[in-house]
């Protein structure tokens, strides 16, 4: 019992300069709350200042009533009233207890505030969430569900009041799921002091089978829209909640709504821009990918994009444009007229896409090109104008290679077979054209007595009889991949292993050879009525200079010329009728595989040494 008179004044005046204080606090969130956001009242950050005004109130009032006691103690103190003393304490001691609770609730909403807005990070708000209003109820567990976006409920986040993740299933079969779908739909907080004994709630067989007793329910909502709800339970306590307790969750739900739908923002925000950068990513290899070279501006003429491709087709650094202006860059290459082109599609860019430029000529630093230009206006979904796109499809390569089909039919087109001529337009690099020395094997082959035919046979009769028999050899000489270099009446030169490298030439040679024998006695014995024709064919392996030889710019033909030519001559000169001869150069390299009579040494024309020269007379395999 207070009986001290100097207590009680000491009290009174620190009672009046706290009721001054709050009093003061009061005023402001009045002004705030009913002034600057009255119009923002739906706002649940604005709700929470209103609730504390409330309680601001409440507390003022108490201050204002316990000043009263006080003075009133002091009087009946004076007068010696101690019955009413008693009950005046009693007032002032209940009084101090509701402030004292008030203002724990303050501290815990404001607390509970500043730890939800403490992170962005989505599943790290539901934890905290979750942990925050088991403690701050006295829950023993707690579990939080979200509104999908097809309106659905998806369970999110379960937790004990010793701070344990419960699984899905606690939520699918140990709650009451229709408890949380009416808070809900009707947007209002549901508590149940006694589940067990509670008639709306006796049907439910999951608060039978789980034994729950207290129940509490409240809404998440935020900006008039319902996300979800929160949901705590006891299965051991009954009466644990009461009415303050669901007040409390339901302003509690109210910040909590705002932290998740700011962390699901933020989580939607960061899933955008993952999307936007892989997008560009995308599009960047996309633009990296593509062998045109593509280049774009703002409507100002600074340049945009830049590919690899335009950068290797100009030679120019794509690092180094991006961000300058177009008639910096490209006026470097004034040949080309980009700066005119780009320029042409700025000033008037509502005709849309322009016809193809195309140019072919020299260009400093480029060197002779052949090009087409492409040059558009860029619209955005709205219609408005935002830059330009060139782009360049360079065709010097392909004009080069069409260039270079040409030479290479015009040369071999009749001289070596159409597979062949293929590969050499197909890799035009394995051609030597100005001439090598390579090692080669060569055919030399002769119609013998064509003088004596040329002068009892007319012209005519002579000229298919040529062309029949030289019909039969090319065919042959094809046959095994070989390069017709020269014609000289009734004779014919071919060579192996140029253009086109072969590693096994002496054997091509010789087979070619062979084959030419065979087909010309088969058709001697099929056309008997035909005048006879008789032939020598000499084979001979070595180094030759290989290349196009002839007159610049008028009749070139690809030939080997050398001392490995001449022997092959020789060889064929010296050859009985109808027979092969090879020079051992050659037969060493292919006695695996062939037959011969060994003709001995032969001294041919312009050799200081014999020959040791081999007839050729079966191969083992074609």
């Amino acid at each position: 019992m207070l009986t001290d008179l100097g207590e009680l004044h000491s009290l009174s005046e620190a009672l009046k300069r706290i009721s001054g204080q709050l009093h003061e606090h009061t005023r402001e969130l009045e002004r705030a709350v009913e002034g600057t956001y009255a119009s923002h009242l739906s706002d649940p950050r604005v709700q929470l200042l209103s609730k504390t005004l409330a309680v601001s109130r409440r507390a003022d009032l108490e201050l204002s009533r316990l000043s009263q006691l006080i003075l009133n103690l002091q009087r009946r103190l004076e007068h010696h009233e101690t019955a009413a003393l008693e009950r005046e304490q009693e007032k002032l001691r209940s009084s101090i207890t509701v402030l004292k609770r008030e203002r724990h609730e303050l501290e815990t909403l404001y607390e509970i505030a500043r730890t939800l807005n403490s992170t962005l990070e989505f599943n790290e708000v539901l934890r905290l969430v979750m942990d925050q209003v088991i403690s701050f109820v006295g829950a023993e567990r707690g579990f939080l569900v979200l509104l999908n976006e097809q309106g659905e409920l998806e369970f999110k986040i379960a937790r004990t009041k010793d701070a344990r993740s419960l699984e899905r299933d606690a939520f699918n079969l140990g709650i009451s799921q229709s408890t949380v779908n009416r808070v809900i739909q009707t947007r209002q907080p549901i508590l149940t002091s006694n589940a067990q004994e509670d008639q709306n709630l006796k049907d439910q067989r999951s608060i039978i089978e789980n034994r729950i007793r207290s129940i509490m329910c409240a809404p998440l909502v935020v900006r008039d829209r319902c996300i979800g709800a929160v949901y705590v339970d006891s299965r051991i306590n009954a009466n644990l909640f009461g009415p303050q307790q669901r007040d409390l969750l339901f302003a509690f739900c109210h910040q909590a709504a705002i932290a998740i739908d700011n962390a699901r923002l933020f989580a939607d925000l960061q899933r955008t821009l993952r999307q936007v950068n892989e997008d560009k990513q995308y599009m960047d290899n996309i633009f990296a990918s593509i062998a045109n070279g593509v280049i774009t501006t703002d409507p100002q003429g600074v340049i945009t994009t830049f590919n690899r491709a335009a950068g290797t087709i100009l030679k120019l650094d794509q690092r180094a444009v991006l961000g300058r202006h177009y008639r910096e860059v490209l006026g470097a290459l004034p040949e080309l007229g980009l700066v005119d082109l780009l320029q042409e599609a700025l000033l008037h860019h509502e005709h849309g896409t322009r016809v193809p430029v195309a140019f072919e000529g020299e260009v400093a630093g480029l060197g002779w090109v052949n090009m087409n230009f492409y040059v558009t206006a860029l619209r955005d979904e709205r219609g408005q104008h935002i830059g330009t796109a060139l782009v360049i499809d360079d065709r010097t390569d392909l004009k080069r290679a069409q260039a270079e089909a040409r030479e290479i039919k015009s040369l071999f087109g009749r001289y070596v077979h159409p597979s062949v001529v293929k590969r050499l337009i197909e890799d035009p690099r394995s051609l030597k054209l100005g001439g090598e020395t390579r090692e080669i094997s060569v055919i030399s082959a002769d119609l013998r007595g064509y003088t004596s035919l040329a002068e009892r046979l007319p012209p005519e009769q002579m000229m298919n009889l040529l062309n029949n028999y030289l019909d039969l050899m090319v065919e042959a000489i094809w046959d095994e991949g070989g390069t017709l270099t020269a014609f000289w009446g009734d004779e014919l030169m071919a060579i192996f292993n140029a253009p086109l490298e072969q590693d096994d030439h002496p054997l091509r040679a010789v087979r070619a050879a062979w084959k030419m024998r065979q087909a010309i006695l088969d058709y001697g014995r099929r056309h008997p009525d035909e005048v006879p024709v008789k032939f020598g064919i000499g084979v001979n392996t070595g180094l030759a200079i290989v290349g196009n030889i002839g007159s610049r710019g008028r009749i070139q033909n690809y030939t080997a010329i050398g001392d490995t030519v001449n022997v092959a001559a020789r060889l064929q000169s010296r050859a009985d009728d109808n027979n092969i001869y090879l020079n051992a150069p050659t037969f060493y390299r292919v006695r695996q595989h062939v037959q011969i009579d060994h003709v001995g040494t032969v001294s041919v024309k312009n050799r200081s040494e014999p020959l040791e020269v081999m007839r050729l007379t079966g191969i083992y395999s074609l």
